[in-house]
C-alpha cells in the first residue's frame, strides 16, 4: 500500500479522532496540527504514495503537487477546490473524491433554517433587552420551490412534505416522471419563483448557474417570500439580494453561503431582522464527516472503488 499520509487534521473539530475511529484508521500517518504554509504541507507529504486529504483543508496547490508527486490523492469529500486538478494531471497524479455524503445533513439544516426563518426564532432568541415574542407563520400548506433536483434538493422536498408543505421543483435535469413520482410539481423556473411561498436553492455552481437568480428573477419573488440558500453564493445576485431585503421587498432570507466569507461585521445581512445567517456550516456533523472519511479511507487502503461512492477526477 505504501505510505498513507493525512497531512493535516484541520477544518473540522476532532478530525484526527474521527479518522482513528474508521476501519483502517490506524494505517494513516496523521498530522494533527494545521499547515500554515505550502512548504509545510509539502514536507508532510514527502515520500507518501497516497495523500488522504480533507475537503475543507489547506489546498494542495501546483507547487506542492509537482514538487512531491504522490501517486494518488484521495479527498474525503468533494475535491474542488482543495486540489489543483490541472497540476495533478500534468504531474501524473491520480485524484479521487467521495462527494455527496453530506446530503442528509445539509437537507436537515436547510429545513431547520426555513422553519427558524418562518417562525422568527432568531429575532426572539436575539432579543437580549426584553421578553418580546415575534409572530411567525405556518409552513403547513405553503408552497416550497426547490431549485436544483439532486441529492440535497430531493431530500429537502421529502422533509418539507413531511411537515405538510406542498413542493414544486425546477432543475435542468428534472423530468416530469421523476417529479411526479416524488409528489412534486415540475414548474418552469420563472413560474416557480413567482408562485412559491418559500424557495430553496440546491444547484451546483457552474458557468451556466452563475447568478441564475439574478435581479430579474429576484423581482419575481413576492414581498413575503422566504429564500434559503445552503448551496453556493454564486447562484445569487448578492448585491441585489441585499438591496431588496433592505428595501422590504423580500419576506426573509436564510443563508449559509456568502460572496465574502467570513461575512464582514458591518454587512447588512448580519443585522437585518429578516435575515438569518450561519457560517457555512450546513455540512458539519460527525455523521457526514465520518462517512466522508470512511469512504475515502476504505478506497485509499483497498484500492477498491466498490467500497464507497468514489469518483476519479484525474
Amino acid at each position: 500500500m505504501g505510505r498513507l499520509v493525512m497531512p493535516e487534521c484541520d477544518g473540522y473539530p476532532h478530525l484526527a479522532e474521527l479518522v482513528r475511529r474508521c476501519p483502517g484508521g490506524d494505517a494513516v500517518e496523521l498530522h494533527d496540527g494545521p499547515c500554515t504554509t505550502s512548504s509545510q504541507l509539502a514536507e508532510r507529504i514527502r515520500g507518501a504514495r497516497t495523500v488522504l486529504h480533507f475537503f475543507n483543508g489547506r489546498p494542495l496547490d501546483a507547487d506542492v503537487l509537482r514538487g512531491e508527486r504522490p501517486q494518488q490523492v484521495v479527498v474525503a469529500g468533494p475535491a474542488a477546490p482543495v486540489v489543483d486538478l490541472d497540476a495533478a494531471r500534468s504531474a501524473g497524479i491520480a485524484v479521487y473524491d467521495v462527494p455527496g455524503l453530506a446530503a442528509d445533513t445539509v437537507a436537515e439544516f436547510t429545513l431547520t433554517l426555513l422553519l427558524m426563518l418562518a417562525h422568527r426564532v432568531p429575532t426572539a432568541v436575539g432579543d437580549a433587552t426584553g421578553w418580546q415574542p415575534s409572530a411567525g407563520r405556518e409552513l403547513t400548506g405553503r408552497l416550497l420551490g426547490i431549485v436544483g433536483w439532486g441529492r440535497v434538493g430531493s431530500r429537502v422536498a421529502r422533509l418539507a412534505q413531511g411537515i405538510g408543505m406542498r413542493v414544486a421543483a425546477w432543475s435542468p435535469s428534472l423530468d416530469e416522471d421523476t417529479a411526479r413520482a416524488a409528489g412534486v410539481a415540475p414548474l418552469p423556473l420563472d413560474t416557480l419563483l413567482g408562485s412559491a411561498d418559500a424557495v430553496s436553492l440546491h444547484l451546483r455552481a457552474t458557468p451556466q448557474t452563475q447568478e441564475i437568480i439574478d435581479a430579474r428573477r429576484l423581482a419575481l419573488l413576492g414581498p413575503r417570500a422566504l429564500l434559503v440558500n445552503t448551496a453556493r453564493a454564486a447562484l445569487l445576485d448578492m448585491a441585489e439580494l441585499r438591496r431588496r431585503l433592505t428595501a422590504g421587498l423580500l419576506g426573509g432570507v436564510a443563508l449559509d453561503v456568502f460572496d465574502v466569507e467570513p461575512l464582514p461585521p458591518g454587512d447588512p445581512l448580519r443585522s437585518h431582522p429578516n435575515a438569518l445567517v450561519t457560517p457555512h456550516m450546513a455540512w458539519m456533523t460527525d455523521d457526514a464527516v465520518g462517512r466522508f472519511l470512511a469512504a475515502a479511507l476504505a478506497f485509499a487502503t483497498s484500492g477498491d472503488a466498490g467500497t464507497g461512492p468514489v469518483r476519479r477526477l484525474v
